[in-house]
C-alpha cells in the first residue's frame, strides 16, 4: 500500500492498483510528467520492466510504501 503525504496526505493506493493509479494520474498530469513517463517506457527492455520502474517513480515522491496494510501503522 503507498500512502499519500504532504500534498497527497489522506490518499492511499493498493499495490495491486499502483500501476493503474499512477497511469491515470500521469494521463491527466503535466507534459513534464506525461515525459518521464514516455521515456521510462522507452528505456525499458519490457513492458514488465518499465511498469515497475513508472510505480517507482511516481510513488517516490509525494507518498511512502506500507507493506503491510493489515498491521494498523500509518
Amino acid at each position: 500500500m503507498y500512502i499519500g503525504i504532504g500534498p497527497e496526505a489522506g490518499k492511499r493506493v493498493l499495490a495491486e492498483d499502483a500501476f493503474s493509479y499512477a497511469c491515470e494520474r500521469v494521463y491527466c498530469g503535466t507534459q513534464e510528467e506525461q515525459e518521464t513517463a514516455m521515456q521510462i517506457f522507452r528505456e525499458a527492455d519490457d513492458f514488465c520492466q518499465a511498469a515497475l520502474t513508472l510505480v517507482e517513480w511516481f510513488y517516490s515522491g509525494n507518498w511512502r510504501k506500507k507493506d503491510d496494510p493489515c498491521s494498523g501503522e500509518i
